[in-house]
């Protein structure tokens, strides 16, 4: 738009405009704005993806500890069972030991 603008001030100022010539310009100028006014709504639309994506990644990593959690949680069980599971094969062990003796 500058650019049409610096060209429109200096073409008055060397010689008359040609006939047509300014509606052209202003055609041009009225384009540019529509499509200047295009690019600001699609700016908008790509600022509230944004922030939705950053509420969604939010999410996910708030999902992601939860997950973490549970995992250690499951681990911890898992230990907790082996250890129970050994100790009573340990004692039907022992019970078939003093059982035969």
């Amino acid at each position: 738009c500058r650019e049409l603008i610096e060209i429109l001030a200096i073409s008055r100022n060397q010689k008359l405009p040609q006939p047509g010539e300014e509606g052209q310009i202003l055609e041009l100028l009225i384009q540019r704005d529509g499509e200047f006014q295009e690019l600001m709504k699609l700016a908008v639309d790509q600022g509230k993806i944004h922030h939705e994506m950053q509420l969604l990644e939010k999410v996910v990593e708030k999902r992601d500890n939860d997950i973490q959690q549970l995992q250690k949680q499951l681990k911890e069980a898992e230990h907790i069972l082996a250890t129970a599971v050994y100790q009573a094969k340990e004692k039907l062990k022992s019970i078939e030991k003093a059982r035969k003796g």
